[in-house]
């Protein structure tokens, strides 16, 4: 009977392999050879796909329509699934891939109105928006026509249907949407109501004085900002800084770009380089999006950092009891309604109906003072604007002019676009729609019914800020104050924190021939500036508690937030208990971190003393109380160990075959922090800590030597299919700091497969 239990044993297990290695297998069939030929209908000649060993692309075409198809062809045959996603996404269908569970999400983004927003933007948009549009239409739809679905598409029983050229746009404004700012305005008010506005006014501080600036000066152009940030972790940060000539060792720029977003799997970007008349060009594009959004030609090249423009203003709007009618200046108005309809996967259809005012539309934002608010969205993406083409003569620009002329339909979302070229120019201009308010500022939401704080224009191009070869040398944006108070119109915005732009001034500034290694590596930087300041206060918490260990190794650490070290979780969970501990007497459900850190700085606040207790506490009480806390948890770990991400998949959670699929990558143990070069921001106040963002993709070139210094990186990797030895074989090389060249002189590239296009 043994021998007999133990061969049902290891038959079932047989059986269990069988079954894994068969599962994986199917998983793998979605994956399409890089070499051989396909069909694209409508090219005006064939195109020649030439792949490195990374699997990025090159494509070579003879008019640039012909290569906009063939990107389109690659995106959808690459990255379908992630596509697909992208415009359910947009368009509030989720639920058709993923049931009930979706269904608040979905009425969410159709409040937002991005498809209504698509469908106008195209019907204003320019002949050369709609031709790049159309042509990549057809080749995403050549792809979808072969009918090979990717595993995601073909688990979920769903069969993708034709593109279309709004749901690039749509996509390109879920992106937008991605990156707005609404200067934390709900905050603000749920603040105000809970403890008083005076209370609250302690919570909402001005941006540091002494914090570095990205416009060093304003001649030319009176530009000024105001500010109250809120310094939380978000995905909308990004670094990009230009080196001028005379600052490096090829004599020519160095340009860094590394955009910083939620990091999931597959990566959001996919690497590109494109060759045909009058557009070559290399970089980062997004799968729906026609052309390369970040990257460099020959002669110039650019980078984008959030500008954190205070794009989208909350109206709040009086409701009758009927909630049929909203009152304004003129007097009581009919609420707009639409009637929508979200299909549900394996269940009944939903109707409802989807209401607006002339403000915009109405929001649930989780809050509502009363049962008589509501609140309308007002959004710069609700004004036309055209980036397609902005990025389209972006590329082809020969020079800061011509570039400059192009960036000017940019307008949502809101980036600094740092610039370099060959001739040795080094520039910065913001994109923008910044609002210009009838009232107010647009801290807290406005009245509707008062007619109050609307918007009356948009700055004008002239009015925005822009420097070209500053005198420092150097233009550095980490998300930190564009500019000054010089200007009587308040540029409103909710910038980062200013520690890593302070980190990136201090090394680009002791660099003495910078290189585009250089560059790299201090792209990897993972010391926290801010961590480092303010050192001592958590030296003293943990000599005063009696730790003279623990505060010998605090004093010896050089804020380096390695992955190796315990310093770094020591100190950082030790911030977080006092940011508890600050707050959780007056405000436990709203614990910001910038008044925080400039309490810390003055080394006294009101906010200090627990109100709770009879005796009166000070910084010094509340850190060795942190301390002490930290402390009781037992010997802090690696910071490794605790700071982990995962580039999750929407699929990768699906018990056993998730992680048979390999969807998700990760664990990863992983430096830095919330306020580090390299970022990787947490939310929790205890360990572990779990980042979800970081640097999308890392981007330098030498105007010296275009083609034979600096690259690009992801996090992840090209393919789509998680089988493919290309999902993730970028995530070594994204972890350690390395680069890879993709070419602009399509002579030099390293083919290892090639594609042929035919018509």
């Amino acid at each position: 009977m043994k021998r007999i239990a133990i061969r049902v044993v290891a038959g079932l297990v047989f059986l269990c392999l069988l079954a894994a290695g068969g599962f994986r297998l199917w998983v793998g069939m979605g994956a399409a050879p890089l070499s051989g030929r396909g069909s694209l209908p409508g090219l005006g000649d064939s195109v020649v796909v030439l792949w490195d060993s990374l699997a990025v692309p090159s494509i070579v075409a003879r008019s640039d329509s012909d290569a906009f198809a063939a990107l389109g062809y690659l995106h959808a045959r690459d990255r379908l699934w992630e596509m697909d996603l992208l415009r359910h996404a947009a368009e509030g269908r989720l639920s058709e891939l993923f049931g009930r569970r979706a269904f608040q999400a979905d009425r969410a983004f159709r409040a937002r109105e991005l498809r209504a927003i698509a469908r106008a933007r195209l019907a204003q948009t320019s002949p050369l928006s709609r031709r790049v549009a159309v042509a990549y239409t057809r080749g995403v739809n050549a792809w979808i026509a072969t009918g090979r679905r990717p595993a995601e598409l073909r688990l979920l029983g769903h069969v993708p249907e034709p593109w279309s050229p709004e749901q690039s746009i749509e996509i390109g404004l879920l992106e937008a949407w991605d990156l707005h700012s609404d200067n934390g305005e709900i905050a603000h008010a749920r603040a105000v109501a809970t403890l008083g506005a005076a209370k609250a006014a302690d919570l909402f501080v001005p941006y540091p004085d002494s914090a570095p600036v990205i416009v060093e000066a304003t001649v030319g152009r009176p530009v000024a900002a105001r500010e109250t940030p809120e310094g939380e972790p978000s995905a909308t940060a990004s670094n990009a800084w230009a080196i001028g000539p005379a600052h490096t060792r090829s004599g020519k720029p160095i340009l860094e770009n590394d955009p910083h977003l939620t990091l999931s799997a597959p990566s959001i970007w996919y690497l590109a380089g494109i060759h045909a008349p009058g557009y070559e060009v290399v970089g980062v594009t997004i799968p729906g999006w026609p052309v390369v959004v970040l990257g460099h030609t020959a002669d110039h090249g650019w980078g984008f950092t959030n500008g954190m423009i205070d794009d989208v203003d909350y109206v709040q709007e009086r409701i009758a009891p009927d909630t049929a009618r909203y009152l304004t200046p003129k007097g009581w108005l009919p609420v707009e309604t639409a009637a929508e309809t979200i299909r549900i996967k394996g269940a009944d259809p939903v109707v409802y109906l989807r209401r607006r005012t002339a403000d915009g539309p109405l929001v649930d934002l989780g809050w509502r003072p009363d049962s008589e608010t509501a609140y309308a969205m007002r959004w710069t993406a609700q004004t036309p604007s055209d980036e397609l083409a902005a990025l389209v003569g972006m590329a082809r620009a020969t020079n800061l002019t011509e570039f400059e002329s192009a960036i000017a339909t940019f307008r949502v979302p809101e980036q600094n676009i740092v610039y370099a070229d060959r001739n040795g120019t080094i520039a910065y201009d913001l994109a923008a729609y910044v609002p210009v308010r009838k009232s107010g500022d647009g801290s807290s939401p406005e009245q509707g019914w008062t007619g109050a704080g609307g918007w009356t224009r948009f700055l004008q191009a002239t009015e925005l800020p822009r420097e070209v070869d500053p005198p420092s040398g150097f233009v550095v944006t980490a998300n930190n104050r564009i500019v000054g108070d010089a200007f009587p119109i308040p540029i409103r915005a909710d910038y980062e924190l200013p520690y890593r732009a302070q980190r990136i001034w201090e090394m680009v500034r002791r660099d003495s021939g910078a290189t585009a290694a250089m560059v790299a590596r201090e792209q990897v930087d993972v010391e926290n500036v801010f961590l480092r300041r303010i050192k001592p206060i958590a030296e003293m918490a943990a000599r005063d508690g009696g730790h003279a260990d623990v505060a010998d190794r605090i004093a010896r650490w050089d804020g380096a937030m390695t992955p190796d070290r315990t310093e770094p979780t020591l100190v950082w969970s030790w911030l977080r208990e006092l940011q508890a501990l600050t707050y959780d007497d007056e405000s436990p459900d709203y614990r910001p971190s910038a008044p925080l850190h400039q309490w810390l700085f003055r080394g006294t606040s009101p906010w200090f003393d627990d109100v709770r207790t009879p005796q009166h506490e000070d910084l010094g009480i509340i850190a060795r109380r942190a301390m002490d806390s930290v402390l009781a948890r037992g010997a802090p770990r690696a910071w490794g160990a605790v700071h982990t991400h995962t580039e999750a998949h929407p699929l990768g959670a699906i018990p056993l075959l998730g992680s048979l699929a390999g969807f998700s990558i990760g664990p990863l143990a992983l430096g830095g922090g919330n306020h580090t070069v390299n970022v990787c921001p947490s939310n929790e106040f205890v360990p572990p800590f779990h980042c979800t963002e970081g640097p999308s993709m890392r981007h330098v070139v030498d105007f010296g030597d275009v083609d034979g210094a600096g690259g690009f990186i992801l996090p992840a990797g090209q393919s789509g299919n998680p089988r493919s030895r290309h999902y993730r074989d970028q995530t070594e090389r994204w972890i350690k700091g390395d680069l890879w060249i993709v070419p602009v002189d399509v002579r030099r590239e390293h083919a290892t497969d090639t594609l042929r296009l035919v018509p």
